[in-house]
């Protein structure tokens, strides 16, 4: 007789902590295969067949919500970097304009001051082919 006031005691409050349990195993499993990426076919049938869709349902939206929220975090610090780069390159852009304007100007003036050298220049390598000519014409 207490072997079956055990069993009455022992049975339904393992059947109850069981079908918990069962419950709790079937939510942690949804949650890591959702997470993992898994085939979610099997949980789909299963959850018709016991008709808990509300459950399965529960996990996909707080899933989706996670998910969102992850992506929206990604995006914001894409978004940030994105906004740094092209800061960035405005800088640059600004750098290259200025120095443009120096390449130019110091251009400018090697061409100012080149143009006399390169007339002078001439006027010596005209001289040397001159005195070279002579030379030639006075050597017996």
């Amino acid at each position: 007789m207490q072997s079956s006031k055990v069993r009455r005691k022992v049975g339904p409050a393992t059947s109850g902590a069981g079908v918990d349990s069962a419950e709790k195993l079937d939510e942690l499993l949804i949650s890591s295969a959702i997470c993992n990426g898994k085939d979610l076919g099997p949980f789909v049938r299963k959850t018709f067949g016991t008709g808990k869709l509300e459950t399965l349902l529960q996990h996909l939206k707080f899933f989706a919500r996670s998910k969102e929220s992850e992506i929206e975090e990604v995006c914001k610090a894409h978004y940030q970097e994105f906004i740094h780069a092209v800061d960035d390159l405005k800088s640059l852009l600004s750098d290259v304009e200025s120095l443009k304007s120096a390449l130019s100007d110091s251009n400018s003036k090697l061409q100012s001051v080149a143009g006399p050298l390169l007339s002078t220049l001439d006027s010596l390598v005209e001289a040397q082919v001159c005195r070279r000519t002579s030379i030639w014409r006075l050597e017996p």
